[in-house]
């Protein structure tokens, strides 16, 4: 029997790695092969499977050039190597996911421009609910109109926000404050039986709700209305007239915001498109805005579904982005289509955003401000958290019911843009509402969380939710209203998951753990690829090119202008 000699080991006692070369004259072997780098690819040393997006990538290039796995040449699909079950040696991935492409984390944003900031850009007609007025062609191409009309937004794809983009790009100098799993806010909780509120100021008009759209069916639909002499108005909250002023006014006050701005914050675990929310945090008082022409100025379509809009066409008419144009501008139209003609009630203040412009064709409505007060943790670990806190909110009441009882209502609805040959509404609305609304709130289960907290923060006992889809499913400008289904608020939140304690607990903590940090500016930041938000401390000159642009818009606004555009000389 032969016997086996073990061969020499190169041992190293006074260091890592191989010994000194000269030292033992040991031949090639594994524990050399650091001395014969030149032989080997240095990239891929230690590299037995590489899993990283870098790898996946390496490997579909390597497929699509006819190389790597045995049998799949050009032409085929490099994922299907990538698959679970596909791989000859045995290897599973654990996550299977298609590679995000090179355009992720690219976001674009808009800017909303002059006093019309708040007004939202609809694609069909300029603004929504609102006439496109007549630009020079010089300025078309530059994307601005001259004179007062600013409102529009380019007609290039860069003047649209991109839903399955960043809402906004991060910068490497901010820094990150906090990452939250969406999935953890179901956690918090408070007791929303202590929750205090009061009506501070009613501002606008509120008008009555027409019955007759209760008795709307498939076969008596009405088309929708389009409101396009009046102005409808977002305007976020250090631009609101009375919210900043009641925060220096009121000792009591410490953070004010618009219900858009806290619905987002409260279903933002239903959320999967990216939005953002500015917080300023000065003197320890918080001021929660939006950037004006952000992802929170328009409503989502499919959101949630298991099937989204396709984003890779954007000229598109079912494009994410035309689409949440589309929704947000019909549900602008049907809060002033579903009310009576009759002469709405006065409230005790003017509609604050009305002034001497758009005096007469500013759209029906109220704005309840309201005081919040949310209770302290006994067990809070400071005294800011132990004790009580209250924040002013901006909410909107749509109409009321007509009567005596002060019965407020939130308008919405819901829009179809691809109805199936078996599954359209016009098919199955009257016989199957309930399983039409499951299937809305299962694809937009977002959407529906907004709108029932912005009802919540309101006050508004009741929802109608109408249902509107396409005259003709090619054409996104004409639309008809099928019916109008009413939800009862509280029942309606129940329904789908949203509870009182949850919501004002989320508010709640978001404001404890910001009041910890020091004076500034942070952003709230929905990841686009995953359910986390984080919040980045930001310079405090982030986000001001909107107003510096208006500034100038200002100024060129005061020129006179002759009929081709063109400005007038100043006579002395």
């Amino acid at each position: 029997m032969v016997d086996f000699v073990m061969p020499e080991v190169a041992t190293h006692v006074d260091g890592w790695g191989p010994p000194p070369q000269g030292d033992i004259d040991t031949p090639l072997g594994i524990a050399d092969f650091v001395e014969h780098l030149d032989k080997f690819p240095v990239q891929r040393i230690g590299r037995i499977c590489d899993i990283t997006a870098q790898g996946q990538r390496y490997q579909a290039e390597r497929l699509l050039k006819g190389k790597g796995i045995k049998g799949l040449g050009k032409g085929k699909n490099p994922l299907q190597a990538l698959q679970p079950g596909k791989d000859e040696d045995g290897y599973e991935l654990v996550d299977n996911r298609p590679v995000p492409g090179k355009s992720q984390g690219k976001g674009r944003s808009t800017k909303g421009k002059g006093k019309s900031r708040g007004l939202q850009a609809n694609y069909q007609e300029g603004i929504l609910g609102q006439k496109q007025k007549a630009v020079s062609k010089d300025n078309q191409s530059k994307g601005k109109g001259k004179g007062k009309n600013r409102t529009g937004f380019s007609s290039n794809r860069r003047g649209f926000p991109s839903f399955k983009e960043w809402s906004v790009q991060t910068k490497p100098e901010w820094n990150l404050m906090r990452e939250i799993m969406l999935t953890s806010m179901a956690k918090l909780q408070i007791d929303a039986k202590q929750v205090q509120m009061e009506d501070v100021v009613w501002a606008g008009n509120l008008p009555n709700y027409n019955k007759v759209f209760d008795r709307l069916t498939t076969k008596t639909e009405r088309p929708m209305r389009r409101y396009e002499d009046l102005n409808f108005f977002n305007v976020t909250t250090s631009d609101d007239p009375i919210l900043p002023e009641m925060l220096q006014s009121d000792p009591s006050v410490t953070v004010i915001a618009t219900d858009h701005v806290l619905a987002c914050l409260v279903a933002a675990a239903r959320s999967v498109y990216s939005w953002d929310i500015v917080v300023s945090k000065v003197s320890n008082k918080l001021i929660f805005d939006k950037r004006d022409g952000s992802q929170i100025d328009f409503l989502t379509v499919n959101e949630t579904a298991q099937d989204p809009p396709n984003a890779d066409e954007p000229e598109s008419n079912n494009g994410p982005v035309k689409l949440g144009q589309e929704a947000s501008c019909i549900n602008q139209n049907i809060t002033q289509m579903v009310l009576e003609d009759s002469e709405p009630q006065a409230l005790e203040q003017p509609n604050p955003f009305e002034d001497d412009e758009n005096s007469g064709f500013v759209a029906a409505g109220a704005y309840r401000y309201r005081k919040i007060t949310l209770p302290g943790n006994p067990k809070g670990a400071s005294e800011f958290e132990q004790n009580p806190v209250t924040f002013l909110v901006r909410s909107e009441v749509n109409c009321k019911m007509p009567g005596g009882n002060e019965e407020y209502v939130c308008v919405r609805a819901l829009n179809e843009y691809d109805p199936k040959p078996n599954s359209s509404w016009r098919m199955n609305l009257e016989s199957q509402r309930g399983a039409c609304l499951a299937t809305e709130l299962k694809n937009n289960a977002f959407k529906l969380g907004r709108w029932t907290a912005e009802a919540i923060f309101a006050g508004c006992d009741t929802m109608k939710v109408g249902y509107v889809t396409r005259q003709d499913p090619s054409n996104p400008w004409s639309h008809s209203l099928l019916g109008v289904q009413t939800y009862a608020t509280n029942g309606f939140a129940e329904q789908i998951g949203l509870t009182h304690n949850n919501m004002f607990g989320i508010i709640r903590s978001i404001i404890d753990m910001i009041m910890t940090w020091d004076d500034g500016k942070y952003l709230i930041l929905k990841d686009p690829t995953k359910s986390v938000m984080r919040i980045h401390e930001v310079p405090w000159d982030s986000f001001q090119e909107e107003e510096g642009d208006s500034a100038e818009d200002d100024e060129e606004e005061e020129q006179d202008l002759d009929e081709d555009g063109n400005v007038v000389p100043k006579h002395l």
